[in-house]
């Protein structure tokens, strides 16, 4: 046990990466509970759309590109962190942030056009649920932006890996959604 008891021991070493663990436990019990009702609602409904086409997975493929850097530049800012490069750790930093936002940015287009273009909005079961899931991970994105913003100006005294933590967290959820929400709703008839 001595690899994964040190790596164990670092994430929980601050008061920062034991919150973070927290707020990952709770967001998990909520996106479980959220995607349990999509499934339930799915199971109990006489029909279940599938609204997305190829067009539209290719956007969610950008969106999970992002996600992935996102975290992925956590990671390395943490890492630059603990070599002591305090520059770099910012940047780092800084470009999750931007990779975060473009993400949020691109949900957000999804969202308009799966409300206005093609008719599901919160109106409807689909829709509900749709926009229950992803609006709430939307949320989770905002808090780890300001998060990681808070951390960015002064990483010295700031834990980014409680951020990066948080991010990891957030980029697992939006790959849970990617196969629960968007692939199974696919429609790729006419590719």
């Amino acid at each position: 046990m001595g690899v994964v008891g040190a790596i164990v021991r670092e994430h929980v070493a601050t008061p920062a990466r034991r919150a973070a663990l927290m707020v990952v436990a709770a967001n998990l019990a909520f996106f479980a509970a959220l995607l349990a009702a999509m499934f339930y609602l799915r199971t109990n409904a006489p029909s279940w759309p599938a609204p997305f086409h190829f067009a539209s997975l290719l956007m969610v493929g950008a969106m999970t590109l992002f996600a992935l850097t996102a975290s992925v530049t956590a990671g390395v800012g943490a890492r630059a962190l603990y070599l002591d490069e305090l520059e770099p750790a910012v940047r780092w930093v800084a470009i999750a942030i931007a990779n975060w936002i473009t993400f949020q940015f691109l949900e957000v287009v999804e969202w308009v056009r799966l409300i206005y273009l093609v008719g599901f909005g919160p109106g409807t079961t689909f829709g509900a649920t749709y926009l229950a899931l992803t609006l709430t991970h939307w949320l989770g994105v905002t808090a780890c932006v300001c998060w990681m913003t808070y951390v960015a100006v002064d990483v010295r005294g700031r834990d980014i890996l409680a951020v990066s933590i948080y991010s990891h967290f957030l980029n697992l959820w939006w790959i849970v959604l990617l196969f629960a929400v968007y692939f199974s709703n696919a429609n790729l008839q006419g590719i």
